[in-house]
């Protein structure tokens, strides 16, 4: 018996679809087994063909998932050579050890063809990646909007490659300008009191990259960042150049205006100097966000943002990759066509750029993020109701241990780990499951089993007892934890 075209269509969407996320152990697994009932129900001819063609799709990514899961370690060493999956139950999504929120399977989909060395190899493909990532910040900037605004971006290896790339603007006749209140720590460890170690200001890590026209101006408590004298053109080269005589004593037309004045400040509501409007046409608005999002999110915290900024007027923004960003730990820079041409041409370009796998993967997620798909943001989205729901749950199930004395449910708020000198501007509301053990099972030593786990699961410790916080935990993910605190503690 045939089947119909439109049976054989999704059946291959299917099929794609599983060879692309079979790398991960628990999605393969579930898809495995519908695919293996949707099989029973076919025709005998048709379920041979479909049936080899998961087998080959399932032999293609073996390599992939036999190093995903396993857990091999260097001869000598301690070092696993695969990374430890991980659930972030300690209630602080900044936690050192990891945010345990992974990114789209779309994206990292996008990645693997590039990875794995069997993509076309496209002309200026990076380009073509990096407008996209600029067409959907575009789109979102635009939103409302009569006026529409062109966009470009960067996709570099880090935050400090991205500082480099903006150093560069200070040479050639540029000018770099930071204010002096902007002298904080740009990364602080969650629980860890902000430090001014070398390294950890704006300024210092601009200078590191080589560039010697970077000088501070106004006040530490950035009182006086927005007087017009600090805005005059610093720049003779390109900017406010004077008209010049002709032969017949008549003033000639001015050289056109190139912008080299450049406004580096850091991201936050303490550090926004005004550039008055006359100066508007001499100076370049650069912010650096060492954590944010590339768009605004729905969050009872303001997160920073790419959109954000440039909504507000900023000509360029410079943001730190990372779960905020739902990309990897890299580098992105979005603004103005002119300024990232600049970028563009540096010839420290090619070194700070991020190879073709991040930036496609870097493309894919801001996409999908454009399009409402966002991991962190769907966390963020669960409702105080079906957190309680959920530690009811996973409290009873974890009472019928034998070492579990006793457990509860808590609703102290979880927090973002974010550097904000008020807590209160810190926190969301969370629920807690507090497990006590008995004195046969210290919980500091349960807790570090924990995190060494296969899949390794992060939660906090008083005293004998476990707290397991359930705001950055997926429902997918609560479903592991039994399991894994029974492993632990049997």
């Amino acid at each position: 018996m045939a089947l119909p075209p439109w049976t054989v269509e999704l059946l291959r969407r299917g099929v794609t679809d599983l060879a692309r996320q079979v790398t991960d152990n628990e999605t393969a697994a579930s898809l495995k087994e519908q695919a293996s009932k949707l099989v029973e129900e076919l025709p005998k001819t048709a379920r041979d063909k479909v049936d080899t063609i998961l087998r080959q799709a399932e032999q293609s990514a073996r390599p992939l998932k036999d190093v995903w899961q396993s857990g091999a370690l260097w001869r000598g060493g301690a070092v696993s050579i695969t990374p430890t999956r991980l659930i972030n139950a300690t209630g602080c999504l900044l936690d050192p050890r990891g945010s345990g929120v992974g990114l789209p399977s779309e994206a990292i989909a996008a990645a693997i063809p590039h990875l794995s060395g069997d993509a076309a190899r496209v002309e200026n493909v990076d380009t073509r990646l990096c407008e996209a990532i600029a067409a959907a910040v575009a789109r979102r900037c635009n939103d409302g909007n009569a006026e529409t605004r062109e966009l470009d971006a960067i996709v570099t290896n880090s935050l400090d490659a991205s500082l480099g790339l903006i150093a560069t603007l200070g040479k050639r006749g540029g000018s770099i300008s930071v204010p002096r209140c902007c002298a904080q720590p740009m990364s602080v460890s969650a629980g860890e009191e902000p430090t001014s170690g070398p390294g950890q200001l704006l300024v210092d890590r601009l200078r590191t990259h080589g560039c010697s026209r970077v000088r501070e101006f106004g006040l530490a408590d950035g009182s006086d960042v927005s007087s017009e004298h600090h805005f005059q053109t610093r720049s003779p080269i390109g900017s406010g150049r004077p008209r010049h005589a002709s032969h017949e004593g008549r003033v000639a037309d001015p050289l056109p205006r190139r912008r080299s004045n450049y406004l580096v400040r850091l991201a936050s509501e303490h550090t926004t100097p005004q550039i008055p409007a006359d100066s508007r046409e001499d100076w370049i608005d650069i912010v650096v966000v060492p954590y944010g999002g590339v768009f605004k999110m729905a969050a009872p915290v303001e997160i920073q943002s790419i959109v954000g900024h440039l909504q507000a007027g900023a000509d360029v923004v410079v943001l730190a990759g990372g779960v905020l960003a739902g990309t990897p730990e890299i580098g992105l820079i979005v603004g103005d066509n002119e300024t990232i041409q600049k970028l563009r041409e540096t010839p420290a370009a090619d070194l700070a750029a991020a190879p073709t796998a991040l930036t496609s993967l870097v493309a894919s997620s801001v996409t999908l993020q454009s399009s409402g798909n966002s991991p962190l943001q769907q966390l963020l989205d669960v409702s105080e109701d079906n957190l309680q729901d959920r530690a009811t749950r996973l409290s009873t199930q974890l009472a019928g241990f034998d070492v579990v004395t006793a457990t509860r449910v808590t609703s102290d708020p979880a927090t973002f780990g974010l550097p904000q000198k008020n807590a209160n501007d810190n926190v969301i509301a969370s629920r807690q499951v507090i497990v006590t053990l008995d004195a046969s099972k210290p919980a500091d030593r349960v807790a570090r089993q924990l995190a060494e786990a296969t899949t390794g699961v992060l939660c906090r410790v008083n005293g004998n007892e476990i707290i397991i916080d359930l705001r950055w935990v997926s429902p997918e993910q609560q479903a592991q934890i039994g399991e894994i605190l029974g492993t632990t503690l049997s």
